[in-house]
């Protein structure tokens, strides 16, 4: 009889034992159930945000680029005149004088990135596939690459500018024509035509090199978000 009881009391307690380890087995699964739906639910929020900032960075992309085409052209042409076999020195110095040399640019791109640093920062850019997150590693290094290249030579240039405006000022700014050929009076036309064209050709090599860039960041802008807005491969 007690070997009886005994056999029932191990009975028992396996079948305790059985019982604790499939609601062990049954809570880990729902909590895993949970933590992947808390999961699915920030990749989804975090896919939105990056389109919306993505959305906006094609945007602005595109009407800068617009912009630095048509003053690529103004530059350019300012510099086939100046490269034509009929034009000297004088013909040169003439024209510097009737226009207006102290131009700008608009060659810096802001680009919305916050997704993007809270993604690697908050280590939640592993919610992604590694094809995914490699596509945005290489955007992030375009537009820091163009940022790096375009912040350079934009410096460049304005230091030819200001090597220019040192010697020479911008007659759109006065009116008084008795006024504006005398401050033109006794300058050197070869130091005008030689700091004018430097000015023009660092320029035009800055805008070009911004046009270059940024279309490389808007075409990989455009297929990241052609893939977060299909889901495909995420």
């Amino acid at each position: 009889m007690e070997q009886n009881k005994t056999t029932k009391y191990f009975k028992y307690a396996i079948g305790e034992i059985i019982l604790v380890v499939i609601g062990i087995l049954i809570a880990l699964q729902i909590n895993n159930w949970n933590e992947n739906q808390k999961k699915a639910q920030i990749k989804q929020t975090c896919i939105q945000n990056l389109i919306n900032d993505i959305s906006k960075d094609t945007l602005q992309l595109k009407a800068r680029l617009d912009l630095n085409y048509t003053h690529l052209n103004g530059i350019d042409s300012i510099i086939t005149f100046m490269n034509k076999p009929s034009s000297d020195v004088k013909s040169i110095f003439n024209f510097i004088k009737s226009i207006n040399a102290f131009t700008g640019l608009r060659v810096v791109n802001n680009y919305n990135d916050n997704t993007f640093n809270l993604l690697i920062s908050g280590g939640n850019i592993d919610l992604f596939s590694n094809d995914f997150t490699n596509e945005l590693m290489e955007l992030n290094r375009l537009q820091e690459t163009e940022q790096r290249v375009s912040n350079g030579n934009s410096a460049h240039y304005f230091e030819t500018l200001n090597n220019y405006r040192l010697k020479f000022y911008n007659s759109d700014f006065i009116d008084n024509k008795a006024l504006d050929k005398a401050l033109w009076e006794g300058k050197n036309p070869s130091d005008a035509v030689s700091l004018f064209s430097n000015m023009k050709n660092q320029q035009a090599h800055t805008v070009r090199r911004y046009i270059e860039l940024t279309e490389l960041v808007l075409k990989k802008s455009t297929a990241v978000l052609e893939q977060l807005t299909t889901g495909k491969d995420l």
